[in-house]
């Protein structure tokens, strides 16, 4: 048995028309029943319209979907529930179809739900007339555009012979099964009926087999396709709804034979026989590859919208056009920025954001929001907000109006962004360009020649008063020793400034301490915020003063108080902040004050130093007198001996006037040498067992000598010791305790004429306290710290056409401090003076319980016969002397003039058995010649003999390979006790 066509449609042969049985077109359970069912279980709305566009027929969706809004839907237009964008009435869309040789797509959209569709329209021509198919998808709204048609071209639809289908002039109605099986065959979609027992597709559409033939995969009831169903039960339609024989909807991926990937919705309908047994299943295939597409894009594009959103640095909004800016939406970024949820802020659920802005700003943001709006311009403004947490901060909005189609304003659209550490970055610079402003017109007073403390004074309170917003300011320059403290006042209400010395508190007064006086001793800031404050103010009117806010801020140089600003009656807390800025203008206030006491004490070293430069002139000329008064004596006396009729007395009187000199310029250059020692830092303090009383007896014998020799001896010596036991012992430097006391008393005879000096010492706790007085003339108050100096004394001796080199009191106050002590003076003038000092007091060995030791060792004769001395000397006269003195004792003197000729001696002599070595030596010193010879003979004495008297001479000789030292000037004595250890 042949198939029989028709235009695309597939019948199966065993079915019968209508023309072949003559049997009703809708007998149950027959093909022709199952076309009817087919078209009612389409799952697309689909409406038959007649030329006006009135509905004549509807399938079962299209009557669910206008019986939302319609009861009565017979003869209604379609034109009532649909509306075509771009097509104003019924005339205009049935030019648009005319002009279509072919089925076309359009837009549309629900009058009522506002839902966007793409319709099939699809134009039937018959005997009974023209009618029309509106066959509806529904689409996303974001893909209708007004006026916009889809279509294929007429060519592609002439091929395919489906632009239009005919019906036999003898067909009883329209609504017999060839009209149905046109409609049918007119579907976009595949359409099929199946055989449920033979899995056989009795019936499919030309859209089926468009579909079949372009896929690579097929399913079993596919032409060609006899075999049964391999597939998973669960995601084929057919096998579903055999199983179930329920209606069912899955989901199917084909592909097509160019490789393409393409998804379909798959609706499967059991049909039953009278039996309620499945006989047929009608499966309707919708592509869904568009919009599965569009909706992952969309899945995908809400997701970059959401993280656009969640990423956006604030919170982006739509709200209505009113002053409570009530939201419509907001962005995730809002908690951020306000501290309230989305949900929150949306239509005001919790607060109202127009509530957020600051109450300042909230009336300048409405209108420039509406100027910008009523213009259709974007807006661009900065305002504050409280957030949540009660912080303010600075906002950016940037928006702009949107408006209906009517051009009426509805809403605002817009982003708000968070600016506050921009916002109080330029605050901050702003506030740091004003404070540097003020300081350099600060430093431009620091830079005059002469500085105005009070000037200054004025200039940091005024911009410390403005940067903190103080109204009333104190700045307190402290006090000196013996000075009074300098308060500069500033009261803003009086708009006057006060400057007033003020005594420094002293608590002995019995007036209690004070806030200022605790303020001024304060090393650190003090911020006192929300407190009863009472300030007394000299420099203003009596009486206390009541703030309730201070802020107190001291500065410091070298460790010593500057000055303190005192800052009060702000209108907001003193912070920390606020700390850091005064601290820099009150530093320049300090610095102000440093400069101006580095100026003064530039000014007392000036005069100080002219002073010590006129004293060093003149002491230079008074050592040129104390040099040449013994000199002269030395030189003139030494002439003298020279005349042969001399007698032997006068001999010896010339002699002792010579030794006499030549001692008093011999303590001229000690006087020197010491002070020349303390400067450097090289005097060495040697303790030993002092035994004050002996040295009391000493002096004594030695200042009566003195008194003799000075033509004084009217005036009256007390010596008063503080301990009558002979063997009294201290622990000190008994060299440096004798030439102090020595010193001092040299100093009393010399100012001294008439009365007495009283010389003691008594013990004080655990000091033991010496004083020299005297009845002399007494020094004036202002000279007393200066007789201390360095040739400060040269003055008061000049005037007093007085001997003496004027280092005697620096050397013995600084011996003094050296032995830990310290020096006093108590002086008036025409009365006489006092000098006290004192020594810790360390109680030496009693005499009985150390060694006895003897004064002095009696040396036997030195008998150098038979013994050969080098004498290493370059000064003729030096080796003069000593030659003269060894050749006395019988001594073999041989001579070397520098250090070079020493070592060929020791060389070729070994005779030689001591060397006397100088230490500055042409051609090589005495170190290096000493240090070779000691290579070649270790076992020859060698001893250093040096003019250089400074402290570590001695050490470096020994440690050059000498064996003992000796300065220069030579005493026999001393030369013979060093010869005799090793010879």
């Amino acid at each position: 048995m042949e198939k029989k066509k028709k235009r695309g449609l597939e019948i199966n042969p065993f079915s019968k028309s209508k023309e072949d049985t003559h049997e009703p077109a809708y007998k149950p359970g027959t093909l022709d029943d199952v076309i009817i069912k087919s078209f009612n279980v389409l799952p697309l709305p689909i409406f038959l319209t007649d030329k006006d566009f009135n509905l004549i027929r509807t399938n079962n969706a299209a009557s669910v979907f206008i019986s939302h809004f319609l009861v009565q839907h017979q003869g209604t237009s379609i034109l009532k529930f649909l509306n075509f964008p771009g097509i104003p009435d019924e005339s205009a869309l049935k030019q648009l179809i005319e002009a279509m040789s072919g089925p076309i797509n359009v837009p549309a959209k629900n009058n009522l739900t506002g839902k966007s569709y793409n319709v099939d329209v699809i134009r039937i021509d018959n005997a009974a007339g023209r009618s029309f198919l509106f066959q509806l998808t529904e689409m996303d709204n974001t893909n209708l555009f007004a006026g916009e048609l889809i279509s294929e071209s007429p060519e592609k639809f002439e091929k395919d012979s489906i632009h239009s289908v005919g019906f036999n002039s003898d067909s009883a109605s329209v609504f017999d099964n060839s009209f149905l099986r046109t409609i049918i065959e007119s579907l976009p979609h595949p359409f099929y009926v199946i055989e449920a027992n033979t899995h056989k597709a009795l019936l499919r559409n030309y859209a089926a087999v468009r579909f079949e033939e372009s896929l690579d995969t097929v399913h079993c009831y596919m032409k060609n396709k006899p075999e049964s169903c391999i597939g998973n039960a669960f995601s084929c339609a057919l096998k579903m709804v055999i199983s179930t024989t329920t209606p069912v909807r899955v989901e199917h991926e084909f592909v097509t034979k160019s490789g393409e990937k393409r998804i379909y919705e798959v609706f499967g309908y059991p049909v039953l026989n009278k039996s309620d047994s499945l006989k047929y299943v009608i499966q309707y295939s919708i592509d869904i590859t568009d919009r599965k597409r569009n909706e992952a894009e969309l899945i995908e594009y809400q997701e970059i919208l959401d993280n656009l959103m969640n990423n956006l640095p604030g919170m982006a909004f739509r709200c209505l056009n009113e002053a409570n800016w009530t939201m419509e939406y907001v962005s995730p970024g809002c908690r951020k920025l306000t501290g309230y949820n989305a949900n929150e802020l949306i239509n005001n659920k919790l607060v109202r954001y127009g509530d957020l802005i600051h109450k300042d700003d909230r009336q300048k943001v409405w209108e420039d929001v509406q100027n910008a709006v009523n213009r259709h311009r974007v807006y661009r403004l900065e305002y504050r907000i409280i957030a949540k947490n009660g912080r303010i901060k600075y906002v950016l909005e940037q928006g702009k109006g949107v408006y209906d189609k009517y051009d009426k304003l509805v809403r605002l659209e817009g982003l708000v962004t968070d600016i506050t550490e921009g916002k109080n970055a330029e605050m901050l610079l702003k506030t740091e360009l004003a404070i540097n402003q003020g300081i350099a017109s600060i430093g431009v007073e620091l830079l005059n020649d002469s500085i105005k403390p009070a000037r200054v004074a004025y200039l940091v309170q005024r911009y410390a008063r403005q940067f903190t917003g103080s109204r009333f300011s104190l700045l307190i320059s402290p006090a000196s020793e013996g000075e009074k403290s300098y308060i500069y006042c500033f009261d803003k209400n009086n708009e006057k400034e006060i400057s007033r010395k003020v005594r420094k508190h002293d608590p002995k007064n019995g007036q209690p301490e004070g806030l200022m006086e605790r303020l001024i001793k304060e090393t650190d800031p003090v911020i006192l915020n929300d407190q009863e404050i009472t300030l007394n103010i000299p420099c203003l009117s009596p009486g206390d003063y009541s703030f309730r806010r201070l802020l107190s801020v001291p500065a410091f140089i070298n460790n010593q108080n500057a000055g303190v600003l005192i800052l009060s009656d702000s209108e907001a807390d003193y912070t920390p902040e606020m700390v850091a800025v005064v601290q820099r203008f009150i530093n320049m206030f300090a610095l102000a004050a440093y400069r101006l006491k580095a100026e003064e004490s530039l000014q007392l070293a000036k005069e100080k130093a002219e002073e010590s430069d006129r004293l060093k002139s003149l002491f230079l000329s008074n050592m040129s007198h104390e040099i040449r008064t013994p000199m002269n004596a030395i030189l003139g006396f030494a002439e003298m001996l020279q005349d042969a009729e001399l007698s032997i007395d006068e001999k010896d009187r010339f002699l002792d006037v010579i030794i006499k000199s030549g001692d008093n310029l011999l303590r001229l250059i000690n006087d020197i040498i010491d002070i020349s020692k303390i400067e450097a830092g090289q005097l060495k303090i040697i303790y030993s067992d002092c035994y004050l009383n002996e040295m009391f007896t000493d002096l004594e014998i030695f200042f009566n000598r003195e008194m003799t020799r000075l033509h004084k001896d009217h005036l009256t010596l007390y010596m008063q010791p503080g301990n009558t036991d002979p063997d009294f012992a201290v622990y000190t430097d008994p060299v440096r305790l004798r030439q102090i006391i020595t010193n001092l008393t040299g100093n009393a005879f010399k100012f001294t004429d008439e009365g007495f000096i009283e010389i003691g010492y008594r013990i004080k706790d655990d000091k033991i306290e010496f004083y020299v007085r005297d009845s002399g003339i007494g020094i004036p108050v202002d000279q007393q710290k200066l007789i201390f100096e360095r040739f400060g004394q040269v003055r008061e001796a000049a005037s007093h056409n007085l001997s003496g080199t004027g280092l005697g009191l620096t050397i013995s106050k600084n011996l003094v401090e050296m032995l830990g002590g310290n020096m006093r003076l108590d002086s008036y003038p025409g009365e006489g003076s006092t000098f006290w000092f004192d020594i810790p007091l360390k109680v030496g060995r009693h005499r009985s319980e150390s060694i006895a030791e003897p004064d002095s060792v009696h040396l036997p004769r030195l008998d150098l016969t038979g013994k050969c001395i080098l004498v290493v000397e370059d000064v003729d006269t030096n080796y003069f002397y000593i030659s003269s003195l060894l050749e006395k004792l019988n001594g073999k003197v041989i001579r070397a003039g520098n250090g070079q000729k020493a070592v060929d001696l020791c060389k070729e002599n070994n005779d030689i058995n001591l060397v006397l070595m100088d230490i500055e030596l042409p051609v090589m010193d005495g170190y290096k010649a000493t240090q070779i010879i000691k290579v070649f003979r270790p076992g020859l004495p060698i001893i250093a003999q040096t003019a250089f008297a400074m402290m570590g001479e001695r050490e470096r000789c020994i440690e050059a390979g000498c064996d003992d030292y000796i300065a220069k000037p030579i005493r026999k004595e001393i030369l013979f006790e060093v010869i005799s250890r090793f010879i």
